[in-house]
């Protein structure tokens, strides 16, 4: 998409103040008018004259500079000014935007900015990628509704909630399915009905490396080219399951929740951009380490940190990796991606940083 016109497409004053020649300063001036928002000036400034003109007035013909109001000295209808350059307070045309010149290429999201921008061009209508449709399933004997209160051996279905809000904030339609107990024929069926009605699936639970695991079988009765990865070196999130019907992706996600959106952000994310038509951000930003980290050498880790503002910038707490622990996410700013190859990281060091696409680091 490019601009089909400058912007500004004509000059314009920065600033309150005189539209004048530069030629003409410094010395005293005739005020001959002013310039009202809105309306071109009717007629012609010469040599030696000047007019009043607001901020984001158009120079009138024959101005190339604007006094500033504070730097003005009126006496009656007389200006008298000191030098002044040519374009002094004046935004010259295209010097926001020039014709043709490159507005947005496809992929990118069109937030307030960019409605903006549209909408200051003339674009009353856009051509855009519509909202990919994802149903969130969760499977599990032990879950409960989260209006329900649990038995000791029961949790309630929370997963479905967070993924939910994080695929909506991540450009998705998400819509709830009923929730299914471990029974293969109802994971089959679900899945079934699933990837029929949506664009992809995103599975909560049942994914679990595990004898009694049935997804990979359950994606794999449902067509080509069913489960292709189950089970990832990466902590936490190692039961994942990338999967597709046809061309319909199924995510399965573990149970536990922070791992589930860990793995939805750093997994799933550049899939669902994807199907968004987006492009994918996955720029870090950069804070310092408060405390020591020590891995497992071959294994990839995505480890929650806690920010705030230090005296020299950011700094990242890492959080206790217990992906049980529902509180985790909550409390969570962002990640690190540590790879195969870190071991430790000491107090002080400098790491990078990655924002969930659901949601951002604190301002302060």
């Amino acid at each position: 998409m490019r601009s089909e016109l400058a912007i500004p497409p004509v000059a314009r004053s920065s600033m309150d103040g005189f539209a004048l020649a530069a030629a003409s300063a410094p010395g005293r001036l005739r005020i001959v008018g002013s310039v009202e928002m809105g309306r071109p000036f009717s007629g012609h400034v010469g040599a030696g004259e000047a007019v009043r003109i607001p901020t984001g007035g158009v120079l009138p013909v024959g101005c190339d500079a604007v006094l500033p109001i504070e730097e003005a000295i009126i006496r009656g209808d007389e200006l008298e000014c000191g030098a002044v350059e040519s374009g002094d307070a004046a935004t010259p045309p295209g010097s926001d935007l020039l014709a043709g010149e490159l507005l947005m290429r496809p992929g990118r999201r069109i937030a307030a900015p960019e409605l903006s921008l549209l909408a200051t061009l003339g674009y009353a209508r856009v051509e855009v990628f519509r909202r990919p449709r994802v149903g969130v399933l969760s499977s599990g004997d032990e879950l409960v509704a989260v209006d329900r209160r649990p038995e000791a051996w029961q949790v309630r279905d929370s997963n479905r909630y967070a993924i939910a809000g994080a695929l909506r904030a991540m450009g998705a339609e998400a819509v709830h399915l009923p929730s299914i107990g471990d029974s293969p024929g109802e994971l089959l069926a679900a899945l079934r009905s699933a990837v029929a009605e949506f664009d992809a699936v995103v599975l909560s639970g049942g994914s679990s490396v595990g004898e009694r695991d049935e997804t990979p079988a359950a994606v794999a009765a449902l067509g080509s080219p069913g489960a292709i990865v189950h089970g990832l070196k990466v902590k936490p999130g190692k039961p994942t399951l990338l999967g597709a019907v046809s061309e319909i992706p199924i995510l399965g996600l573990p149970g536990n929740p922070s791992s589930s959106l860990l793995i939805l952000d750093a997994v799933g994310g550049p899939i669902l951009a994807r199907l968004c038509g987006v492009e994918r951000s996955s720029v870090p930003f950069s804070a310092r380490l408060e405390a020591p980290v020590r891995k497992r050498l071959g294994w990839t880790w995505y480890l929650p940190v806690a920010l705030r503002q230090g005296p020299g910038g950011l700094l990242a707490q890492p959080l206790a990796l217990r992906s049980s622990m529902t509180s985790l996410a909550a409390r969570s700013d962002g990640y690190l991606a540590l790879g195969e190859e870190i071991e430790t990281l000491a107090v002080g060091e400098r790491v990078d940083i990655y924002r969930y696409a659901h949601g951002g680091p604190p301002t302060a």
